[in-house]
This record gives structure tokens, sequence and C-alpha cells, in this order.
């Protein structure tokens, strides 16, 4: 659906015969469209199981969003109109609600108002992850089944982004190539900023598969569209902390903790650069 703003820009650029921008081919032209896609070379990732773009935004429910709980009532934002919210539940029923409200009451206050979304979904892992003795998600999603559980989420989130916001979805090396490509599907290429890599420096190498440590995490960055603005803090501060880190042993091909005479877990101290936000 375009907006007022898009339809203005569409229409001056029609008039001075000028070459539309290349976001506006999700909004014009649908996914599926064969003959669009032969003549701009546009490329999908196929899968059993799935489904239209227009069909998962007409098909998936909604779920009714009832308060059950406010926190800080006393303490109001600026704006008379935002409020945060945390929503307990399927995020997926959860953000057709959002969706739906935007297009309709603007209950929530959210329309034109969420700029900056991060996502940290499941890894298809297939496990099941607890907390304090209960499960608190299963991770049994996998193949096609985890690419089109969370690239209807994904579709979703564009629909409720401002126009101007920006998307990070956080992943691993598992499924961040798939999910790759299903974004530039949906937020078009053009649009993609960035991937940025969280390293973790305390990853230890697995001797059952390799000798190299699975040591990063992906960030994949994308804009809504070519008008999303955005500013990061400068990253320049580096410092060294020293911290404490498990003395680790061969044994037997597997890696285990070391420890001393009378069966403590050692620890040894050692110096890492910490970069600072200023």
């Amino acid at each position: 659906m375009l907006t007022e703003d898009q339809k203005r820009s569409l229409i001056e650029k029609i008039e001075n015969d000028e070459p539309l921008p290349a976001e506006y081919r999700r909004l014009l032209f649908a996914a599926d469209d064969v003959e669009y896609a032969e003549r701009t070379g546009v490329y999908t990732l196929e899968y059993k199981g799935k489904a239209r773009e227009q069909d998962v935004l007409a098909d998936t429910q909604a779920a009714p969003l009832q308060e059950i709980r406010s926190f800080n009532a006393d303490n109001p934002h600026a704006s008379a109109e935002w409020r945060n919210l945390l929503i307990y539940g399927d995020n997926l029923l959860a953000l057709k609600a959002l969706y739906e409200d935007q297009r309709g009451a603007n209950r929530f206050g959210t329309r034109d108002r969420i700029k900056l979304i991060y996502i940290d979904p499941p890894f298809a892992t297939k496990q099941d992850f607890m907390k304090s003795g209960e499960t608190a998600y299963r991770d049994k999603l996998y193949g096609a089944q985890f690419i089109e559980f969370l690239r209807k989420r994904l579709i979703l989130l564009r629909e409720v982004l401002a126009d101007d916001g920006v998307i990070f979805v956080h992943l691993d090396w598992k499924k961040s190539h798939y999910i790759k490509a299903v974004m530039d599907e949906i937020f078009g290429e053009e649009n993609f900023r960035n991937e940025l890599y969280w390293y973790y420096y305390n990853k230890m190498p697995d001797a059952r598969k390799s000798i190299f440590p699975r040591s990063t995490d992906s960030l994949l960055f994308y804009a809504k569209n070519s008008s999303a603005g955005y500013f990061f803090k400068s990253l320049t501060e580096n410092r060294e902390k020293a911290v404490e880190q498990l003395v680790r042993k061969k044994v037997d091909g597997k890696m285990i903790n070391a420890r001393d005479a009378d069966g403590n877990i050692m620890y040894q101290t050692r110096s890492v650069r910490i970069v600072d936000n200023v």
C-alpha cells in the first residue's frame, strides 16, 4: 500500500518522465508476477510451503490485545499519544493486531512511530530452551519450515515499520544466508545497508567438529526504503579490561574445564579490548 507521500512522489516522477526508484517494484508489482520478474531480473527464494505476501497479510489471525497491567502510569511520556507496550503472546498474532490497528483506529499509537526494530529470533537449533526448570520456548523448526516461520513475521514487521525506519535481524551461521535472500525479497536488495558481525571473544574451538571456533553472529541491517534516516554514536574509545576466563584442557579429544588439586574449576585472568560509546 502506497503512502500519500509515495503517491505524490510517484506521480511527479511519471509526469517528469523520470525513472522510478527500485523500491517501488515491491509496492507496484506482485512478488509472483513472472513477466515482471523476467524483465527486471528480480529473484526469489523458492521452497515448499511458501505463502504469497498478500495471503500472509490477509490470512494471519490477529490476537485481541487486552491491557492486563500498567507500569509507571504516574510518569507519562511527553507525547500523550505514545506509551511503551509489552505484549505477551505469539508475536505473529500480535504483529497482525498492530498491523490492523495502524490501518484503523490507531488505538496503540504505533502508526508511523516505529523507527527501529531489532529481533533475535530462534536460530534453528532443534532444541528446547529452559528457564527455571520449565520450557521457555521450542526451537524445533528446521529447513523451509524455519524460513517461512521467520518470513511471515518479517513481512508484518515491514508493514508496521515507519517509512523512514530500519530493522536489524540477529542470526548465526546456520540460516543467515537464507534469511538474507528472504530480506532482499521483502525489503528490497537496494535497502540492504550492511551486515554486522557480533564477535564472541571467549568462544572455544570444538575439537569434535573443527579447529576454527564459531565466534561470530550476524546482524542483517535493512532500511524500509531509501528515505530512511538513521544515526549511531561513534564507537571510538578503546580500553583494556581484565576478565576471568575458564581454563580449558583437552581430554580424550574433548575440551573440558581444568580443575586444581582440590577439584575446583580453574580460571585465568586475561585482558580484552573494550569499545565504549562516546
